[in-house]
């Protein structure tokens, strides 16, 4: 019979977790026929759709989880503001002065570039979503694939908004006098409010959508990591030196925390995940990635805070890497949809993915041979 009136075993990256659990306890796939993992087929229904390997969206638990962790980091932004009070930068001389000396033409190459990148991904993105329309109606949740690009370009938008108003003095405060062994230091709180719109983000497109971790997984590590930021950035403003180094040290602790539970998304991901699934191993690079990122963001940010760095140069080091973060995350998940679109194609064609050249007849919707094709090896 055709290929077409047949289904694959199922092996979405959530199903394809759960088999893998199936088969280590006794059930699951059968033994027979010739299905990738030894699966058999099963019929292909009228309307029915093949699955391939992406996170179904639950659109009202994420809509839900958004409104909550959006509601929860306001809130903090909210008491922290009134807690310290800060000072614009264009009330202060110092800062002024400082921020005068800081300036630089970096911001304005970062937002041409950034806009290059978005112009170009949304191109892409409406070229690859026209060429995919025709598969929608029959590649069960093929449509998923493309909300992780659709996000990284929020998080680009957000970058040359970032980047365009770096220099202005209303988004720039002036720290607590001795903060950094100087008086009037620049804080620049347009990229703290960046991060919190954008590290929320990859922190979802890390947890749910390249590792397919459950929202309740993913909310506890995403709050923390909102709650320090907007703590390390109120620290800046904390004059006594003990409460604000304090606070400090209590970031550092919600970093590790969230830490944790990120490389526990990587250990489940991994303990139920088939190793034949597309891209494994760059999935959990995202998460372990970001550790490491935020690992190096802290330590800038302790030398601000030390006065081991200038306030120029943290500018230029959180712009750069703000930047980098989002562009490897975006590399990296190119490659995840290329591999998915990869095993969906193989598994249309053989469901095998083994190293094979065989001749395979077509035929035609009377069950007529009408050519036969010799398939090259894959691997």
């Amino acid at each position: 019979p055709r290929l077409a009136h047949w289904r694959p075993r199922a092996f979405g990256l959530e199903g394809a977790c759960t088999h893998g659990m199936a088969a280590r306890q006794g059930f699951g796939a059968e033994e027979s026929g010739f299905g990738r993992d030894g699966g058999d087929y099963e019929p292909l229904g009228e309307g029915d759709a093949l699955e391939h390997s992406v996170t179904v969206v639950d659109w009202a638990g994420g809509a839900h989880a958004g409104l909550r962790w959006g509601a929860l980091t306001l809130a903090a932004v909210i008491v922290a503001v009134l807690a310290v009070r800060p000072t614009a930068c264009v009330d202060n001389e110092e800062c002024k002065r400082a921020r005068e000396a800081a300036w630089s033409v970096l911001s304005r190459y970062a937002a041409c570039a950034l806009t290059t990148a978005l112009v170009l991904e949304v191109f892409a993105l409406w070229l690859t979503w026209g060429s995919a329309r025709p598969l929608m109606g029959m590649v069960k949740g093929i449509e998923y694939t493309f909300i992780p690009p659709m996000m990284l370009c929020v998080t680009f938008f957000v970058l040359i908004v970032e980047n365009l108003c770096v220099d202005n003095l209303w988004l720039t405060h002036v720290a607590a006098p001795g903060v950094g062994h100087s008086i009037g230091r620049p804080v620049y709180t347009v990229i703290y409010l960046e991060w919190l719109i954008n590290v929320p983000i990859l922190l979802a497109l890390a947890g749910r959508f390249a590792l397919g971790r459950p929202l309740d997984e993913v909310s506890r590590p995403l709050i923390v990591t909102n709650l320090y930021i907007v703590l390390s950035w109120a620290a800046f403003f904390v004059p006594p030196s003990g409460p604000r180094w304090a606070a400090v040290a209590i970031a550092f602790a919600m970093y590790g925390w969230a830490s944790v539970d990120m490389a526990n998304w990587v250990r489940k991901f991994r303990a139920t995940c088939p190793r034949d699934l597309p891209a494994r191993n760059a999935r959990c690079a995202i998460s372990l990635g970001l550790i490491f990122v935020f690992f190096v963001y802290g330590m800038v940010y302790l030398a601000a805070m030390t006065g081991k760095m200038s306030s120029s140069l943290e500018m230029k080091c959180f712009l750069v890497m703000n930047a980098g973060v989002k562009l490897n995350i975006l590399l990296v998940f190119v490659g995840i949809r290329s591999s998915q679109f990869y095993e969906l194609l193989v598994d249309l064609l053989v469901n095998k993915r083994v190293n094979f050249e065989k001749q395979y007849a077509i035929a035609n919707d009377f069950g007529d041979v009408e050519q036969a094709s010799t398939l090259p090896r894959l691997r």
